[in-house]
Formats: C-alpha cells, structure tokens, sequence
C-alpha cells in the first residue's frame, strides 16, 4: 500500500518535454528526464527506471538483485517502472541466457504491476513471442530504428516505440517516424546527447507537419497513461517545478 500523498488534478500551463528514457539527469527547464538505472539507483533523478541490462550481466539474475527491482518499485514512488531490460544478440550472454534473466524481471513486473522499458537488438523474433504470452503490464521497445514493418509487427503485440529523430536520419528510419502512430510513440535522447530533447522534438514535428504544441501535448498524454500507475502521485508537477 503506497503511502504517497496524492496532489490532485491540477492544469498545466506549459505542458513539458518529455525525455522518456536517457541515462543522465538534465537541468534544462521545462523537461521531465527518466533516467534509465542499472539495479540500485546511483545518480539524481528526479524520475528514473530501474533493470538489469543485458550488457551488464555475467550471470542469472539473483533472488537479491530481483528483489531490488521490486522493492524500488513498490515503495520508492520516483521509479516509474522497470527497465531497460531485454535482449542482445550482438553482446553479452548467449541469448538463451539473456531470456532467462528477462523472463525474470517481466515476473517481477507482472507482479508489481509495473511498465516495462525493453533493450532489443536483432531478437525481434524472440520479443514477439515473449510478447505473446509475458505481456502483462505496458512494454515500449525504446531506441527503436528499423523499418516501418518491423514497426508495425511490434505496435501489433500492443507494444509501445520510443525513438530518438536525429538530424541526419536513413530513409527507412525516417519512414518508420512518419509511420508511428502518435498514441504509440515516444521521444528519447537515451546515451547521445548531441541534440536536446527539444530538439528532436522539432525534428520529429517537422517529419510528421505537426505544431509543436500538439506534439508536446500528445507525449505528455502518453506518458502519463504509460506510467499512470506511479504518476498519480506526482500529478502537479509544473507547481513544483515552477
């Protein structure tokens, strides 16, 4: 039972960027930065995830270390789910290895109830079908740049994209952008910082001839439906951020 008190509805007069998922806090006003966490948080956030990235890990997930996941999540009202976690075949343990420990923290967000931000790098295949029977609470593949069909075949699996638009973009990745439906997509700077979140807000507007504004406030949107579960008890943010 959360003990947080919940500060209620109220308007916001300048909705924020969103950086949904990046590996580093920024001071720059007006945005909410998730800061993406390896297991126990070590660094500021003001909003931050936490998972077992399949780079990292030199062995099966412990009791302990799935333990942390859960605590921070049931009790720690600025972890806002659980990831990234998931799937590498170009680096670290064998991709059997690498499911076993994803399945891991899928359970312990099926049972906390949390989001869950995946890493997935040429393992579609075995996304997709854990997707088929793992997917309890809401997924986003994040720093997702491949083609509009892949695209398609995830968003099929009721699982949500994170992108980061970039200044100079392939064209296959700039028709997956204009592709996405926007109720499904997210924008991230994750580990590359050479453009601002604002930025590749513009990018991505400018890609799909849309108003900034409508843009922010169709992100907004879906932040707070994707981590509903945790942002009732930060509702208010732009009073404490102002």
């Amino acid at each position: 039972m959360y003990s947080y008190i919940c500060l209620g509805m109220t308007p916001f007069s300048d909705i924020p960027y969103i950086d949904f998922h990046t590996h580093r806090r920024t001071d720059q006003s007006g945005t909410i930065c998730v800061v993406s966490m390896n297991g126990v948080p070590d660094r500021q956030a003001d909003y931050f995830t936490s998972g077992y990235h399949p780079w990292w890990l030199e062995d099966n997930l412990s009791v302990s270390q799935l333990a942390v996941l859960e605590d921070l999540y049931t009790h720690n009202k600025d972890c806002l789910g659980i990831g990234e976690c998931g799937l590498d075949a170009l680096r670290g343990l064998t991709l059997e290895r690498q499911e076993e420990n994803f399945i891991m923290q899928l359970e312990v967000a099926s049972r906390c109830g949390a989001p869950v931000i995946i890493h997935c790098v040429r393992a579609f295949d075995r996304l997709l079908r854990l997707a088929r029977t793992h997917r309890k609470t809401p997924w986003v593949v994040h720093g997702f740049v491949r083609n509009k069909m892949l695209a398609r075949q995830v968003l099929d699996q009721g699982i949500h994209l994170s992108v980061a638009p970039a200044v100079k973009m392939t064209p296959v990745f700039a028709e997956m952008l204009a592709f996405i439906p926007l109720q499904n997509v997210f924008l991230e700077t994750d580990s590359e910082h050479s453009l601002s979140i604002d930025r590749r807000y513009a990018i991505f507007a400018d890609l799909r001839g849309i108003g900034i504004d409508l843009l922010k406030d169709r992100m907004f949107d879906n932040f707070k439906s994707f981590f509903a579960a945790k942002w009732k008890y930060h509702d208010g943010w732009s009073e404490q951020s102002s």
